[in-house]
């Protein structure tokens, strides 16, 4: 590994990999804000960016496409590193997997346990990958999802009213494909709790949407671009008004039509635009991941861990560095890949903080 100067700060401090994908065994240490990871195609540098995932969320980030996770051979998946937070001292995080089975463990504990609930998770991790598009291309849900959990990361009580939320609304389902007479006794609780998650979506919304706007001006194809929120249901009319009026849609297709089940945001284009291009598109995500990360610092969240995987494929130079530098401003650790089989650390060469290190094919 060859470092430049070191940053104190929050961050990775250290990462062990053992039988991840086509990765053995790795060890290393990190003591830079920015890890830039180098290697040809398919060493494993995407690898070690999704064993810092599992530790942050216990899941993985990657599609059945890229195969079994534990290497071939193996019987079992061990992550283990070790995570400075800014306000306490440093905590080891371990995740195995074995068989079906997969566990994570943090030391010395913070909290009791939680079931799993990643928010919860002393290591905060946000991703760009090599498919970011997929947020804006996808169905609905993802976006809910995605707009789901920066929300609990302002207002952590949001995750109890989802809870609950999902509870009636399933009651509510059953009482529909029950022939509809029992669909009344839920609504009151339905109509409560959508307005209560509404109003905390809303919320975050406007500030999140603020700072994409501020982000958003120095890329020339975003300036007549907006971020909307849609709610579930038609705006300046009332959610219970709304399912009276799909009573009889809802009892042919036996589910709820209306709600924050419902919810979507959109980027608007704006200035006659029909879309944007793969580079576009993972420029406009990495906006909203970089405003979100604003609306979250501005709540007195802790700083996150970016993942940027293969931040240059499909942008030019020029875009490529301009994207880079709202990533390094933020002033939070970044581990980053690149695809290189020399020592070139390209467009990275500048950062004030660099670790390079060189991930080799494992056969």
């Amino acid at each position: 590994m060859e470092r430049s100067s070191a940053v104190p700060g929050p961050g990775l401090r250290s990462l062990r990999i053992e039988s991840l994908r086509n990765i053995q065994r790795l060890d290393f240490a990190i003591d830079t804000r920015t890890l830039l990871l180098t290697g040809a195609n398919g060493a494993g540098k995407t690898s070690i960016l999704e064993a810092i995932y599992l530790l942050a969320r216990g899941r993985t980030f990657r599609g059945t496409k890229a195969g079994p996770l534990t290497t071939n051979g193996a019987s079992f998946t061990r992550i283990e590193g070790v995570y400075q937070p800014s306000d306490r001292e440093a905590v080891r995080i371990r995740y195995v997997k074995e068989g079906a089975a997969a566990t994570r463990a943090v030391h010395p504990p913070l909290w009791p346990e939680t079931g799993g609930a990643d928010w919860r998770s002393p290591l905060q991790v946000k991703l760009i990958g090599e498919n970011a598009q997929t947020l804006l291309d996808s169905e609905p849900s993802l976006r809910r999802r995605f707009l789901d959990w920066n929300v609990f990361h302002v207002e952590h009580r949001f995750a109890q009213l989802h809870k609950d939320f999902t509870r009636v609304l399933m009651q509510r389902n059953a009482a529909i494909r029950s022939g509809g007479s029992q669909r009344g006794l839920w609504d009151r609780s339905f109509i409560e709790l959508a307005e209560s998650m509404d109003r905390q979506r809303g919320l975050f919304h406007a500030e999140w949407r603020a700072c994409f706007l501020d982000l958003r001006d120095d890329y020339p194809f975003l300036r007549a671009a907006d971020l909307h929120y849609r709610r579930g249901w038609p705006d300046g009319r009332a959610l219970g008004e709304t399912l009276d009026s799909l009573a009889d849609q809802e009892l042919t297709r036996g589910y709820t039509l209306a709600g924050p089940s419902r919810a979507d945001f959109r980027i608007e284009p704006g200035e006659g635009r029909r879309g944007f291009s793969r580079g576009q598109a993972k420029i406009v995500v990495a906006l909203l991941q970089l405003a979100a990360e604003r609306v979250h610092r501005a709540h007195g969240r802790a700083s996150v861990i970016w993942l940027l995987d293969d931040l240059e494929a499909e942008l030019d130079r020029a875009m490529a560095e301009r994207l880079w530098n709202a990533f390094e401003s933020t002033g939070n650790q970044i581990i980053v890949t690149r695809v290189a089989t020399d020592s070139d650390p390209g467009l990275f060469g500048k950062s004030q903080s660099l670790a390079m290190f060189h991930v080799e094919h494992q056969d």
